[in-house]
């Protein structure tokens, strides 16, 4: 297989990932605030189970219909260059897909941590269980 080819591989396959990362992380960030009363009627981890699921499948459909008209807008020079060898192509593709997933991941996180901060605020200090009373305050009652 020729070099160029391979590039052009290595590149629309980042292309194309870096597409789905993008519409998996508005799809999860849509189906947490849309689905917020159905989310809380489950269990937590089963929550963002479910959440994870819907959107990949949700930003797998939304990246198979653009990436076609991503590709075709794209210059065809992009995706053939001869001065790359086909391991650093590689190596490129992997490390810009290893951050963009470090990046989703964190991503999710934030997310995950304001849904469920949505989902159950803090208790008040009046209301706390754990609030202790001084013993000179404790004998006045």
């Amino acid at each position: 297989m020729p070099v160029e080819q391979l590039v052009g591989y290595y590149r629309v396959g980042l292309i194309g990932g870096l597409i789905f990362l993008v519409f998996f992380l508005l799809a999860f960030g849509a189906v947490t605030v849309a689905g917020r009363p159905l989310w809380m009627a489950l269990r937590p981890t089963e929550s963002l189970l479910a959440r994870i699921a819907a959107a990949a499948v949700l930003g797998a459909m939304a990246a198979g219909g653009i990436s076609g008209v991503v590709f075709n807008l794209l210059q065809p020079v992009l995706f053939s260059d001869g001065a790359v060898a086909a391991g650093t192509a590689r190596n490129q593709a992997l490390l810009v897909m290893l951050l963009a997933l470090a990046g989703a991941a964190v991503a999710v996180i934030r997310i995950e941590l304001h849904h469920r901060a949505r989902v159950n605020p803090p208790a008040g200090q009046e209301e706390a269980d754990w609030k202790v009373e001084p013993p000179e305050v404790r004998d006045r009652r």
